[in-house]
């Protein structure tokens, strides 16, 4: 009699995805990160994310620019717009920003600036990981501290300001060493040291 083997399923590393899809949600999700990275490589300042809101404190705007991805607003001082709706493959998110600048009276700048590594390696998180594994950044439970989710239930890890990932095993890493790297490589790195899936091997291992 042969022997067949079977894959011992490992609850630990296997991401169990996203039962419900909200395709609107999702994208809108998606774009906020997008757009904020946006605004970031054209002015300098400072960033946050809430449970709700990605909020830009950017220099030479008298005011924070408040993009909430889950009404898919973005909201300047006393102005607000919805930009989910107005989003088309031919104008992009560049296009779309172009806009978004007009409606809210901004001056258009140019590229100029390097974004925050951490907030790229987030950006990149979302665009790769948000839509099949429900991957949320939410603030930790202390200062400067940003928790990867994976949708409400599911594993999680941590980031800290200093650049310090901790995943649920309790094991820490310095993520300055990828740096160098692609941000979607670093963040496929950050993504496999949580463990969240089997496909995405800890780099530590």
């Amino acid at each position: 009699m042969m022997r067949i083997a079977s894959i011992t399923y490992d609850e630990a590393r296997e991401c169990m995805g996203c039962e419900i899809r909200d395709e609107k949600q999702i994208s809108t999700y998606i774009l906020s990160f997008q757009i904020a990275d946006h605004f970031l490589r054209r002015f300098e300042g400072n960033w946050k994310i809430t449970q709700n809101t990605i909020i830009l404190d950017l220099k030479r705007l008298s005011n924070s620019l408040m993009i909430e991805f889950t009404a898919g607003a973005i909201h300047f001082g006393t102005l607000t717009t919805r930009f989910y709706h107005r989003y088309s493959p031919e104008k992009g998110v560049t296009g779309l920003v172009e806009e978004l600048y007009s409606d809210l009276g901004i001056p258009s700048n140019k590229p100029t600036h390097n974004t925050d590594f951490l907030f790229t390696v987030f950006v990149k998180l979302v665009e790769i990981f948000h839509a099949r594994c429900g991957l949320r950044i939410i603030p930790g439970k202390t200062e400067g501290e940003w928790e990867i989710h994976l949708s409400e239930q599911g594993p999680f890890g941590w980031v800290s300001d200093d650049r310090i990932a901790e995943n649920r095993f309790g094991e820490k890493i310095d993520i300055t060493q990828w740096e160098t790297l692609r941000p979607e490589k670093a963040a496929t790195y950050i993504f496999g040291f949580n463990r969240f899936c089997k496909h995405f091997q800890c780099p530590m291992k």
